[in-house]
Protein backbone atom coordinates (compact mmCIF):
# COMPACT_ATOMS: atom_id res chain seq x y z
CA UNK A 1 0.00 0.00 0.00
CA UNK A 2 2.90 2.06 1.03
CA UNK A 3 4.49 1.35 -2.36
CA UNK A 4 1.40 2.53 -4.51
CA UNK A 5 1.11 5.40 -2.51
CA UNK A 6 4.67 6.70 -3.06
CA UNK A 7 4.56 5.54 -6.90
CA UNK A 8 1.29 8.23 -7.27
CA UNK A 9 2.53 10.92 -5.00
CA UNK A 10 6.10 10.42 -7.76
CA UNK A 11 3.47 10.16 -10.46
CA UNK A 12 1.67 13.44 -9.28
CA UNK A 13 4.89 15.20 -8.90
CA UNK A 14 5.35 14.76 -12.17
CA UNK A 15 2.03 15.63 -13.84
CA UNK A 16 2.55 18.96 -11.73
CA UNK A 17 6.26 20.05 -13.31
CA UNK A 18 4.67 19.14 -16.50
CA UNK A 19 2.26 21.85 -16.07
CA UNK A 20 3.97 23.86 -14.46
CA UNK A 21 6.64 24.09 -17.84
CA UNK A 22 3.91 24.23 -19.78
CA UNK A 23 2.18 27.08 -17.97
CA UNK A 24 5.82 29.03 -18.22
CA UNK A 25 5.91 28.89 -22.07
CA UNK A 26 2.35 30.45 -21.65
CA UNK A 27 3.36 33.07 -19.91
CA UNK A 28 6.63 33.37 -21.53
CA UNK A 29 4.91 33.58 -25.02
CA UNK A 30 2.58 35.86 -23.94
CA UNK A 31 5.16 38.16 -22.82
CA UNK A 32 6.99 37.70 -26.09
CA UNK A 33 3.79 39.18 -27.56
CA UNK A 34 3.10 41.98 -25.29
CA UNK A 35 6.58 42.87 -25.93
CA UNK A 36 6.05 42.89 -29.33
CA UNK A 37 2.96 44.99 -29.43
CA UNK A 38 4.49 47.65 -26.64
CA UNK A 39 4.59 51.58 -27.97
CA UNK A 40 8.48 50.85 -27.36
CA UNK A 41 9.20 48.12 -29.65
CA UNK A 42 9.43 48.43 -33.40
CA UNK A 43 6.38 48.72 -35.38
CA UNK A 44 5.15 46.38 -38.18
CA UNK A 45 4.34 47.80 -41.51
CA UNK A 46 0.66 46.31 -42.96
CA UNK A 47 -0.16 46.18 -39.26
CA UNK A 48 0.49 49.28 -37.26
CA UNK A 49 0.90 51.12 -40.61
CA UNK A 50 0.49 50.96 -44.51
CA UNK A 51 2.43 52.39 -47.25
CA UNK A 52 0.55 54.08 -50.07
CA UNK A 53 0.70 53.02 -53.67
CA UNK A 54 1.28 56.38 -54.90
CA UNK A 55 3.20 58.57 -52.11
CA UNK A 56 2.81 62.51 -52.02
CA UNK A 57 6.38 64.42 -53.49
CA UNK A 58 7.29 66.38 -50.45
CA UNK A 59 9.32 69.64 -50.47
CA UNK A 60 11.10 71.23 -47.61
CA UNK A 61 13.44 70.12 -44.94
CA UNK A 62 10.72 69.45 -42.24
CA UNK A 63 8.67 65.77 -42.22
CA UNK A 64 5.35 66.80 -43.58
CA UNK A 65 2.84 64.88 -41.25
CA UNK A 66 -1.35 64.80 -42.99
CA UNK A 67 -4.39 64.47 -40.68
CA UNK A 68 -7.54 63.42 -42.79
CA UNK A 69 -10.35 64.84 -40.83
CA UNK A 70 -13.97 65.42 -41.07
CA UNK A 71 -15.78 68.14 -38.66
CA UNK A 72 -18.53 65.44 -38.83
CA UNK A 73 -16.24 62.70 -37.13
CA UNK A 74 -17.29 62.43 -33.53
CA UNK A 75 -13.46 60.47 -33.36
CA UNK A 76 -11.70 63.27 -34.70
CA UNK A 77 -13.07 65.20 -31.83
CA UNK A 78 -11.70 63.58 -29.86
CA UNK A 79 -8.28 62.99 -31.53
CA UNK A 80 -8.15 66.89 -32.06
CA UNK A 81 -6.47 67.58 -28.16
CA UNK A 82 -3.68 64.48 -28.85
CA UNK A 83 -2.93 65.50 -32.21
CA UNK A 84 -2.16 69.60 -30.96
CA UNK A 85 -0.15 68.54 -27.97
CA UNK A 86 2.30 66.55 -30.57
CA UNK A 87 2.06 68.99 -33.03
CA UNK A 88 3.11 71.63 -30.30
CA UNK A 89 6.39 69.21 -29.56
CA UNK A 90 7.13 68.38 -32.80
CA UNK A 91 6.51 71.73 -34.71
CA UNK A 92 10.69 72.62 -34.88
CA UNK A 93 11.14 69.33 -37.01
CA UNK A 94 7.60 68.44 -38.88
CA UNK A 95 5.56 70.67 -40.80
CA UNK A 96 1.53 69.71 -40.12
CA UNK A 97 -1.73 70.07 -42.16
CA UNK A 98 -4.97 69.25 -42.08
CA UNK A 99 -7.10 67.72 -45.26
CA UNK A 100 -10.66 67.14 -44.19
CA UNK A 101 -12.17 64.17 -46.19
CA UNK A 102 -15.56 64.80 -48.33
CA UNK A 103 -16.48 61.10 -47.83
CA UNK A 104 -20.37 62.31 -48.49
CA UNK A 105 -22.60 64.51 -48.21
CA UNK A 106 -22.63 66.08 -44.73
CA UNK A 107 -18.78 65.82 -44.74
CA UNK A 108 -18.57 67.23 -48.20
CA UNK A 109 -20.97 70.29 -46.84
CA UNK A 110 -18.27 71.02 -43.76
CA UNK A 111 -14.77 70.09 -45.78
CA UNK A 112 -16.50 73.33 -47.96
CA UNK A 113 -17.38 75.10 -45.04
CA UNK A 114 -13.09 74.33 -43.73
CA UNK A 115 -12.28 76.29 -47.17
CA UNK A 116 -14.54 79.16 -47.02
CA UNK A 117 -13.10 79.92 -44.08
CA UNK A 118 -9.53 79.39 -45.31
CA UNK A 119 -10.69 82.18 -48.09
CA UNK A 120 -11.96 84.39 -45.39
CA UNK A 121 -9.09 84.08 -43.59
CA UNK A 122 -10.87 83.04 -40.37
CA UNK A 123 -9.96 79.41 -40.23
CA UNK A 124 -7.29 79.42 -37.56
CA UNK A 125 -9.51 81.34 -34.69
CA UNK A 126 -12.68 79.48 -35.85
CA UNK A 127 -11.27 76.05 -36.32
CA UNK A 128 -11.95 74.30 -32.67
CA UNK A 129 -14.65 76.80 -31.96
CA UNK A 130 -16.64 74.65 -34.67
CA UNK A 131 -15.66 71.43 -33.48
CA UNK A 132 -16.61 72.12 -30.27
CA UNK A 133 -20.19 73.59 -31.69
CA UNK A 134 -21.19 70.56 -33.76
CA UNK A 135 -19.94 67.91 -30.98
CA UNK A 136 -20.79 69.58 -27.55
CA UNK A 137 -23.54 71.87 -28.68
CA UNK A 138 -25.10 69.64 -31.27
CA UNK A 139 -24.91 72.03 -33.87
CA UNK A 140 -27.19 71.83 -37.64
CA UNK A 141 -24.92 71.18 -40.25
CA UNK A 142 -27.43 69.97 -42.31
CA UNK A 143 -27.20 72.52 -44.86
CA UNK A 144 -25.38 75.47 -46.18
CA UNK A 145 -27.77 77.89 -44.96
CA UNK A 146 -27.47 76.37 -41.49
CA UNK A 147 -23.51 76.93 -41.79
CA UNK A 148 -23.99 80.75 -43.26
CA UNK A 149 -26.13 80.91 -40.23
CA UNK A 150 -23.71 80.28 -37.05
CA UNK A 151 -20.60 81.89 -39.63
CA UNK A 152 -23.02 85.23 -38.86
CA UNK A 153 -23.51 84.40 -35.73
CA UNK A 154 -19.70 84.36 -35.45
CA UNK A 155 -19.30 87.79 -37.06
CA UNK A 156 -17.71 85.87 -40.48
CA UNK A 157 -18.80 87.98 -43.24
CA UNK A 158 -18.70 87.19 -47.04
CA UNK A 159 -19.26 83.44 -45.88
CA UNK A 160 -22.02 82.67 -48.54
CA UNK A 161 -20.11 84.11 -51.36
CA UNK A 162 -16.93 81.98 -50.56
CA UNK A 163 -18.57 78.96 -50.15
CA UNK A 164 -20.13 78.75 -53.42
CA UNK A 165 -16.82 80.38 -55.20
CA UNK A 166 -15.00 78.48 -57.67
CA UNK A 167 -11.88 78.40 -55.53
CA UNK A 168 -13.59 76.84 -52.68
CA UNK A 169 -15.43 74.18 -54.72
CA UNK A 170 -11.93 72.94 -56.59
CA UNK A 171 -10.53 72.75 -53.07
CA UNK A 172 -12.74 70.33 -51.93
CA UNK A 173 -13.01 68.56 -55.35
CA UNK A 174 -9.07 68.32 -54.44
CA UNK A 175 -9.79 66.79 -50.92
CA UNK A 176 -11.69 64.59 -52.12
CA UNK A 177 -8.94 63.40 -54.83
CA UNK A 178 -6.59 63.40 -52.60
CA UNK A 179 -8.23 61.11 -49.98
CA UNK A 180 -8.86 58.53 -52.64
CA UNK A 181 -5.47 58.81 -54.07
CA UNK A 182 -4.15 58.19 -50.72
CA UNK A 183 -6.50 55.09 -49.83
CA UNK A 184 -8.06 57.08 -46.76
CA UNK A 185 -11.06 54.91 -46.15
CA UNK A 186 -11.47 56.37 -42.22
CA UNK A 187 -11.29 59.23 -40.33
CA UNK A 188 -8.46 60.34 -38.22
CA UNK A 189 -5.95 58.79 -40.82
CA UNK A 190 -2.16 60.47 -40.53
CA UNK A 191 0.00 60.56 -43.40
CA UNK A 192 3.49 60.82 -42.71
CA UNK A 193 5.46 62.32 -45.43
CA UNK A 194 3.41 61.52 -48.41
CA UNK A 195 3.51 57.69 -48.04
CA UNK A 196 2.99 56.17 -44.48
CA UNK A 197 -0.64 56.15 -43.63
CA UNK A 198 -1.67 55.17 -39.84
CA UNK A 199 -5.02 54.53 -39.17
CA UNK A 200 -6.81 53.04 -35.66
CA UNK A 201 -8.11 49.39 -35.99
CA UNK A 202 -8.23 47.00 -33.35
CA UNK A 203 -4.89 47.67 -32.34
CA UNK A 204 -4.19 51.15 -33.06
CA UNK A 205 -6.26 53.22 -31.14
CA UNK A 206 -5.65 57.32 -30.93
CA UNK A 207 -2.99 57.76 -28.12
CA UNK A 208 -1.25 54.91 -30.05
CA UNK A 209 -1.38 56.40 -33.31
CA UNK A 210 1.03 59.11 -31.78
CA UNK A 211 3.61 56.02 -30.88
CA UNK A 212 3.44 55.08 -34.15
CA UNK A 213 4.01 58.46 -35.87
CA UNK A 214 6.91 58.94 -33.50
CA UNK A 215 8.56 55.79 -34.76
CA UNK A 216 7.97 56.64 -38.42
CA UNK A 217 9.14 60.03 -37.34
CA UNK A 218 12.57 58.50 -36.33
CA UNK A 219 12.70 56.19 -39.36
CA UNK A 220 12.09 59.51 -41.39
CA UNK A 221 14.98 60.83 -39.91
CA UNK A 222 17.39 57.90 -39.80
CA UNK A 223 19.96 57.94 -42.67
CA UNK A 224 19.21 55.74 -45.60
CA UNK A 225 21.86 52.99 -46.76
CA UNK A 226 21.93 52.94 -50.26
CA UNK A 227 24.84 50.83 -50.41
CA UNK A 228 22.41 47.58 -50.24
CA UNK A 229 19.43 47.17 -52.90
CA UNK A 230 16.16 47.08 -51.62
Amino acid sequence: MAKKQSKFLKQQKIFAGVIAVVFLGVIGYASTLVFKDTPLGAFVEGEHYFIVDQPRRIRGDKIEVMEFFSYACAACYRFEPLINGWVADNQDAVKFVRSPLPANETWRRVTQHYYTMEKLGALEETHEKFFHAIHERKLNIGSPARLAEWANDNDISGYEDAFGSADVQRKVTQADQLGKRMQVASVPTLLVQGKYLIRLNNSIGQARMLDVLDYLLELERTPKDTSQVM
